[in-house]
């Protein structure tokens, strides 16, 4: 069966990129844009590991038979995009492509002795496995939020900052933990659409969502500042989005416009 252009486009889920630049650009940006090459390489890196990440979870998506609600969507969710030959052969290129930029990337962080951002993105290719495949398989699990809080919070902010400027500090520490939890609600609403309507997730998923969100604001400084406040302020309106609308893709790109906000502020 051949794609419709819409299909190709649509299995790219390119809004859902910005989970994976947006750490990287504040590290940079915080580190007063040092090392372009290294933040080059670490961009590439992490959009091409998700590239695969996304394509993969459909593929196991359909191996399990889940049903895709919204597949012809700008942010499909489901294994449908992966009934087109032409989208396989884009999946195994991506695979070819992610293992020589991880050869590479290892090669430039051994020459240029930044040992320690290797140390962080072996760590989250660790977590990227125990995400998807076996004995773990956590986004099977419903705890997938788990090692998305890792990938694209702690080990993406504080790899790619200690990379650029070659050490660390409490405000990074804290950011790091709030683009964990905003990458975790984003998945949560993301994925809430192939959820039962008995399920404990889909029971829990407006509170824990807005405590995601919520706590994301909370925890960066400087503490109480104008800008802080209005940061919170927008989280508690992003938080309370699946109790105005039962739209699963209108909460996600909520949760977007929010990581960019919070990408500004903190």
């Amino acid at each position: 069966m051949k794609c419709s252009k819409r299909e190709i486009v649509s299995s790219l889920k390119l809004p859902l990129y910005i989970v994976s630049a947006a750490p990287v650009i504040y590290s940079w940006l915080r580190s007063y844009l040092s090392r372009p090459f290294v933040f080059a390489l670490s961009m590439i890196f992490v959009l091409s590991s998700q590239f695969i990440m996304n394509f993969e979870m459909d593929r196991l998506d359909l191996g399990y038979r889940m049903r895709g609600m919204n597949c012809g969507s700008l942010l499909p969710v489901g294994p449908c995009i992966f009934k087109c030959e032409e989208i396989k052969k884009v999946r195994k290129i991506s695979i070819a492509f992610l293992v020589i930029m991880a050869i590479t990337a290892s090669l430039v962080l051994v020459i240029t002795r930044i040992l320690l951002l290797l140390v962080f993105g072996l760590l989250a290719v660790a977590f990227m496995i125990a995400y998807l495949y076996h004995p773990l398989r956590l986004y099977r699990r419903g705890i997938g939020e788990i090692s998305t809080f890792f990938d694209f919070g702690p080990l993406l902010v504080l790899g790619t900052y200690y990379a650029f400027t070659g050490q660390f500090g409490y405000s990074i520490i804290t950011a790091s933990i709030g683009f964990g939890l905003i990458a975790s609600a984003i998945r949560y609403a993301h994925h809430i659409i192939e959820e039962s309507e008995n399920s404990m997730r889909r029971r829990l998923y407006i509170p824990i969502f807005f405590v995601l969100i919520v706590a994301s604001s909370l925890i960066v400084g400087p503490q109480f500042s104008a800008l802080h406040i209005i940061l919170i302020l927008i989280s508690i309106i992003t938080g309370i989005m699946p109790l105005i609308t039962g739209d699963s893709q209108i909460v996600t790109f909520s949760a977007m416009i929010y990581l960019t906000i919070f990408t500004a502020i903190a």
